[in-house]
């Protein structure tokens, strides 16, 4: 019964051990999505001034043709 005892409690350390690393692990998810985030906004308003400039670029065009 001793050593059934002293593996129990050798169980809920590395569960303890386990779920800390989860924890951590989450943390460091969110924070490489949170990241990626931050560099999404800048590209997509890259990509909107990119769309922008090849709009009036083919206008300029058009009218150069006339």
């Amino acid at each position: 019964m001793k050593y059934l005892l002293l593996y129990i409690h050798q169980l809920e350390i590395q569960g303890a051990d386990i779920q800390s690393m989860v924890e951590e692990l989450e943390e460091l998810n969110q924070s490489f999505r949170d990241r990626d985030k931050m560099k999404d906004d800048p590209i997509a308003h890259l990509s909107d001034q990119l769309v922008a400039i090849t709009t009036r670029l083919q206008e300029v065009e058009r009218r150069q043709q006339l």
